[in-house]
């Protein structure tokens, strides 16, 4: 399998308060003032990611400003996504393949009985809350960098019919949400200096594949990596795309890990090698333009990626991806394998969304306030999973980067077996998540690998702590 492109020589600068002044130097709203309240909101949330709003400030004053910021009507959703993805734009200078991974979530306020601007979030109309989709910016090898875009929205109360949905343009439906991302991640590319603008790569899953969304990636300069979800029609004897794929001689067989399937019911699954034939054939999707009139024949690569000889009671592994990236070598079809399994960076933010920031446990007084509040929390879930993602692939570099210096000497005195003088020099990237890690829960042994998301965002709130009580010790000495 092709190895990624060298890492950007620009590490993603990550102590709470340096990103999150980063991000608010971007901000241009109305007043000076919010531009700095904005600073301030994503520090506190970036220290105690797992905590409320009343808990995560350190005064009733102090609370009571966030509430305000969220509520002010001078500051819409989109003045807030700006500096956001400003950030996100500035670590993307020097990346030379970035991906643009698409994903929709629900987000669940049914507890929110006086909330205005909910709606119903799946088929039980009792569950009410926010539908969001949100375009993540991922490097090649694996750092996930920021939001390219995001959304969110209610579901209208009458739920319309499978039929009329599919007789309406794409731009009248939900699924218009896809087109949005794409349009996002190239509106940021476009922003960067033609010199320092990357290979783009729209990766999604099986909810992506839908005709005008391979048609308007065709239509561009940029590429896709699509799960396929639809038998398409297509030119050639078989007329569909499945049989003629089948059908295709075998570009080789390769060998990979499967890790553990944590995320599987238990009893999970084992870490095991698996066998895979690889197919691939290029072709010409013809759509029925019976109620689409704007749909056109576009070519896409159709990827077959199939097991063989699983173990007993195990599901063959089994990937169909629609591509238009290069795919003539092995080599080539190995890479875009690698950048569809990148996609999982996204499920990885989703939780760390929920369950590590807590954001359905938000008690505002309408869909608008929860929609921006939410937004920041992701622009620090995103920093939760780079520093995850930074341990495993730049682990030499040093710990200054991700956090400020009361809070590595502070970890040095609770774990590290030397004492810690004026000429101790900062540990590692890698040291310090370990660290962070352990106050969060990881035992450390050697079979436990490096911390999970889990882990770190524990850690995150029991470092805020440890590094206050290493100031003041500081400040009685």
């Amino acid at each position: 399998m092709s190895s990624p492109s060298s890492p950007s020589q620009h590490i993603p600068q990550l102590d709470s308060e340096l990103w999150a002044c980063r991000i608010a130097g971007h901000a241009e709203l109305a007043d000076e003032r919010l531009n700095s309240r904005l600073g301030l909101v994503l520090t506190t949330l970036a220290a105690k990611p797992l905590d409320s709003i009343p808990q995560a400030n350190a005064s009733c004053s102090q609370a009571q400003g966030m509430y305000r910021f969220f509520a002010n009507q001078r500051i819409d959703f989109d003045d807030l996504l700006q500096p956001v993805v400003d950030g996100t734009l500035d670590l993307c200078h020097g990346v030379q393949t970035l991906l643009a991974v698409q994903d929709s979530s629900s987000l669940n306020f049914t507890a929110l009985k006086t909330t205005k601007g909910l709606g119903p979030i799946n088929n039980d109309s009792l569950a009410r809350g926010l539908r969001m989709h949100t375009t993540l910016a991922v490097r090649d090898d694996g750092v996930s960098l920021g939001l390219l875009g995001q959304s969110f929205w209610s579901r209208p109360a009458q739920k319309r019919t499978g039929k009329k949905i599919r007789n309406l343009p794409i731009e009248d439906k939900e699924s218009r949400k896809w087109l949005d991302g794409i349009e996002a991640a190239e509106a940021g590319w476009e922003m960067l200096a033609a010199e320092h603008r990357p290979r783009l790569v729209h990766v999604m899953d099986r909810e992506g594949d839908i005709h005008e969304v391979l048609q308007r990636i065709a239509n561009s300069p940029h590429f896709g990596v699509i799960r396929c979800a639809h038998n398409r029609s297509v030119a050639g004897e078989l007329d569909y795309a499945f049989a003629t794929v089948e059908a295709a001689p075998l570009r080789g067989v390769v060998c990979i890990d499967v890790p553990r399937a944590a995320y599987q019911p238990v009893p999970k699954v084992a870490q095991r090698q698996a066998r895979l034939s690889i197919r691939a054939v290029t072709l010409t999707i013809t759509p029925s333009r019976k109620n689409q009139p704007n749909r056109r024949p576009v070519v896409w690569t159709l990827l077959d990626v199939r097991e063989n000889d699983p173990p007993p009671g195990v599901e063959a592994l089994h990937w169909r991806l629609w591509t238009n990236l290069p795919a003539a070598t092995l080599d080539g079809i190995l890479e875009i394998l690698r950048f569809y399994s990148l996609r999982w960076r996204i499920e990885d933010f989703h939780l760390v969304l929920k369950s590590g920031c807590q954001i359905e446990k938000l008690e505002l007084e309408t869909a608008d306030r929860l929609g921006k509040a939410a937004l920041l929390y992701a622009a620090v879930a995103v920093r939760i999973l780079a520093l995850r993602d930074l341990a495993r692939v730049q682990p030499d570099a040093p710990c200054t980067l991700i956090v400020a210096d009361d809070e590595w000497q502070a970890l040095w005195v609770r774990f590290a077996k030397t004492k810690l003088t004026a000429h101790t020099s900062p540990p590692t990237i890698q040291q310090v998540v370990r660290w962070i890690g352990q106050l969060g829960g990881h035992l450390g042994r050697k079979r436990d690998g490096l911390p999970g998301v889990r882990t770190l965002w524990r850690g995150f709130r029991d470092l805020t702590l440890l590094a206050c009580g290493f100031r003041a010790g500081k400040n009685l000495r």
